[in-house]
């Protein structure tokens, strides 16, 4: 088990093009010992996003805020 405050985390810029104003907390990981499963806190500046794209496997969004057009 894995138990951190998400704030000590480092957040990353996103390397994803077209991804503006865009950090990444990789909460869990391969690192963690767990290759098959991530979790992922994104940070997306005001008037900011994530291009739209898709996966070639489960992937679920959470907002915490704003909302998914931006506001």
């Amino acid at each position: 088990m894995k138990i951190a405050d998400y704030k000590e985390i480092k957040a990353e810029p996103v390397d994803f093009e077209d991804a503006k104003d865009v950090k990444v907390r990789w909460l869990i990981s391969d690192k963690d010992k767990a290759p098959n499963f991530a979790m992922r806190l994104f940070e997306v500046g005001p008037g900011r996003h994530s291009p739209l794209h898709t996966h070639n496997w489960e992937h679920e969004v959470f907002i915490l805020e704003g909302d998914v057009n931006g506001k």
